[in-house]
């Protein structure tokens, strides 16, 4: 979008960051450290904010040899190009990453190949890469903030960063970046259009914009246009909906890497189907949905994929190449009913790792009546089970050589039973392509000047994805592109005119409690455990007893996570006690939640 000489900005800032994830928020931090007054913008509402980096493992890819993991990396491209000077900033970052933890996030961190003890919460892996056959695949390691992962510890120290330098870092939550503005003599941008409680702000941007709005996982449209596929159910964040693909399209910009994404699932690259706008849920080691008498079909009736194929973010084996399995319409998981009695005595234990499973299950009395409600071929799925029962009897599995001792035969005389899968996503790599400098370049491959990107946006993935490389290019581009675009000179021309905005800071809001009311035998209390920051509570005691619990604010994943927030404040009024059992799947969120009523009920007993 072009700007005139009657432009009327709604007011100014040094720089603007288009996106509040990992990438925005390093980027952000870095170029308030060089002077510059800086806004985050980002679709998320207060407490929701964090992009895909909340969601994440908080696995950091890093490297212990640069020609070593150059080599590995020139690998999982192939047989793609790789723009080689990119390549080499990126992996400069993963050699230097323990050094970036000490210098930039203040702590020493947790690499897993050498700090990795017995009885920690990560697993023991004796190659931590994802593709070992690959040469240079040894030098591959993990940084991590400590040594639990799955907890929003990295993301949660991101955050702070900003927080920590709001005198110059502000931000605007539930706000869209509509358009990035050029100027017409040259092309360089100058600002863009933000939509904010339904008023588009012109702001403008002195030294330029850094686009970090991740990618379009929950975008159906682009997801047809780009992946050719009809729908992927997100496991990070529902605001990732490709608006940086949008306006990095309108300014010209070279988009590179848009058919690749990535995935996790139940099995590989599906989910149990949710609704619309619901996120999906990743369970990662879950024995019974890849053991047993238990198969995953598609459309036609018949099994698509190897269920208990090994962890490489959705990707199969398949006749010399990795690939993510087609994402069909119409998948299923059936089982029998032994297979459903190993659920329920999951369930009678406390151990059952999805918590609507029961109500989602569809169950016929017969392989024919099941296929007509999961609406498949019943000549084929009976064929199906039958050719399964087959090689389990010969201990071979002749279509995708599932391993023989994870097989059991299906007991064709009892009830059968299906749950719905969907195809799922975890991120997408697509957008603008960016150069070693993390500046966006245009269809000619030239620099479109003050323009930069970070993050997933037109991430460096171009084939095959090694776990914690997102991460990791979070951390280096968005350090790259925050000190580039802070490095710049102010901009020359003169404005028409040019407002003064109020200070607004939606995350600093967010968090101050002098806002909240508190009534006699009221106490707050709060954890910074939960799984995307802050849980603040409200708690009402009165004669050693809990009277009544509100959760003021929660930042935990949606799905589980909110389940407990729902549950427990009450189970604890009813008990009278912090002490009560923990959500099966949301250990993290259950742990903050007793801390913050612990600590509002030591306030009250001082």
């Amino acid at each position: 979008m072009k700007i005139d000489a009657q432009t009327k900005w709604d007011g100014e800032y040094d720089v603007l960051v288009l996106g509040f994830g990992g990438a925005g928020a390093t980027a952000a931090r870095f170029a308030a450290d060089k002077g510059c007054r800086v806004l985050i913008v980002d679709a998320a509402p207060y407490g929701h904010e964090g992009g895909n980096t909340r969601y994440s493992a908080q696995h950091v890819a890093m490297a212990h040899n640069k020609e070593k993991i150059t080599n590995y990396y020139q690998q999982l491209a192939a047989p793609f190009n790789v723009d080689k000077p990119t390549l080499n900033a990126y992996l400069d970052g993963f050699v230097q990453m323990p050094s970036y933890f000490k210098k930039y996030l203040g702590i020493d961190p947790f690499i897993w190949s050498k700090d990795y003890q017995p009885g920690d919460h990560l697993a023991n892996k004796n190659n931590l890469c994802e593709y070992p056959e690959y040469n240079g695949s040894e030098t591959f390691d993990f940084a991590l903030v400590h040594n639990q992962d799955f907890d929003a510890g990295l993301w949660k120290i991101l955050r702070q960063e900003v927080l920590s330098r709001s005198s110059q870092i502000n931000v605007w939550l539930k706000s869209k970046a509509e358009h990035l503005l050029q100027d017409p003599e040259n092309d360089e941008i100058v600002g863009a259009v933000i939509t904010r409680n339904h008023k588009h702000y012109f702001i403008r941007a002195k030294k330029g914009v850094v686009l970090a709005t991740g990618g379009f996982e929950n975008n159906a449209q682009m997801q047809q246009d780009y992946l050719h596929v009809s729908k992927l159910t997100p496991l990070g964040t529902l605001y990732n909906q490709g608006d940086g693909i949008t306006m990095a399209a309108e300014v010209g910009a070279k988009m590179w890497h848009m058919g690749n994404y990535e995935s996790l699932g139940i099995v590989p690259s599906y989910v149990i189907a949710e609704k619309d706008n619901v996120r999906g849920r990743q369970i990662s080691g879950w024995k019974n949905v890849k053991e047993g008498s238990i198969i995953a079909v598609a459309d036609d009736g018949t099994r698509f994929m190897r269920e208990d194929a090994k962890f490489r973010h959705g990707h199969i084996y398949q006749h010399g190449d990795y690939l993510l399995p087609h994402a069909y319409d119409n998948a299923w998981l059936v089982f029998d009913h032994n297979q459903y009695q190993k659920f329920l005595q999951e369930k009678e234990e406390g151990r059952l790792k999805y918590q609507d499973f029961f109500a989602k299950v569809v169950k016929a009395d017969t392989v024919e009546a099941l296929a007509t409600k999961i609406k498949v071929p019943g000549k084929n799925l009976v064929n199906t089970i039958a050719r399964f029962n087959q090689f389990v009897q010969k201990g071979q599995d002749l279509e995708f050589n599932r391993a023989p001792e994870t097989m059991a035969q299906f007991n064709v005389n009892g009830a059968f039973y299906a749950v719905k899968l969907a195809p799922a996503v975890l991120n997408t790599q697509g957008g603008p392509q960016h150069n070693e400098f993390a500046q966006v370049l245009n269809n000619d491959g030239k620099v479109i000047r003050r323009l930069y990107s970070a993050g997933e946006l037109g991430g460096m993935c171009t084939n095959r994805y090694q776990g914690g490389g997102n991460l990791a290019e979070c951390l280096i581009f968005g350090k790259i592109a925050g000190e580039k675009v802070a490095q710049l000179p102010s901009l020359t021309t003169k404005a028409a005119s040019v407002g003064t905005l109020p200070n607004i800071n939606d995350l600093l809001d967010g968090n101050n409690e002098n806002q909240i009311v508190l009534q006699k035998n009221q106490y707050l209390g709060s954890s910074k455990a939960g799984i995307g920051g802050r849980i603040l509570v409200r708690v009402t005691y009165e004669d050693q007893t809990i009277k009544n619990i509100e959760v003021l604010e929660n930042h935990e994943t949606e799905g589980i996570g909110a389940v407990a927030i729902a549950r427990l404040p009450q189970e604890m009024v009813e008990q009278n006690t912090t002490a009560v059992d923990a959500i099966s799947g949301a250990s993290t969120t259950t742990h903050a939640l007793k801390e913050a009523v612990s600590s509002a009920i030591k306030k009250a007993n001082k």
